[in-house]
């Protein structure tokens, strides 16, 4: 059996990241796909800010009990909401993606933000994960706070 190379590994990482994002289109568009599948059982979760949804949850139970539960109601469910990757930067088992976020709030208004992702494959799966955002447009309509 030949050992995986440093260009097989990148490759590698970047496609389970991407089969993320198809996946979560996938759920986002209705389809019955579990978009943390690629996720590892112990992955490391974290959102970065100061805001509710920010933390760190380890492993997956932690994010579907305590991170999802609290993040989803949050949201606005409407066609063409989504996560969409702008640009990939893959280098062994790390990846760095820009994306663009589009969603609304509960009450409908837009919340189009900008994401900075970090990811870390093992093993055909994702064990962590860093999310980062313009958290000023978060507290502003997801969480509907006037700042000064």
């Amino acid at each position: 059996m030949r050992e995986m190379g440093a260009t097989d590994v990148t490759a590698q990482s970047e496609a389970v990241v991407r089969e993320f994002f198809a996946d979560l289109a996938s759920a986002l568009n209705g389809d019955n796909v579990n978009p943390y599948r690629t996720m590892a059982e112990n992955v490391e979760f974290v959102v970065t800010g100061q805001t509710p949804l920010s933390g760190t949850w380890r492993g997956m139970r932690a994010v579907m009990e305590q991170f999802l539960p609290v993040a989803s109601p949050l949201m606005g469910r409407a066609p063409g909401h989504g996560l969409f990757p702008l640009e990939f930067i893959a280098e062994g088992n790390r990846v760095a993606v820009l994306a663009r976020g589009r969603a609304s709030n509960v009450l409908g208004m837009p919340y189009n933000n900008t994401y900075f992702l970090w990811f870390e494959v093992q093993g055909g799966l994702i064990t962590r994960y860093i999310e980062d955002f313009d958290s000023s447009l978060a507290w502003r309509i997801i969480f509907r706070v006037h700042l000064e």
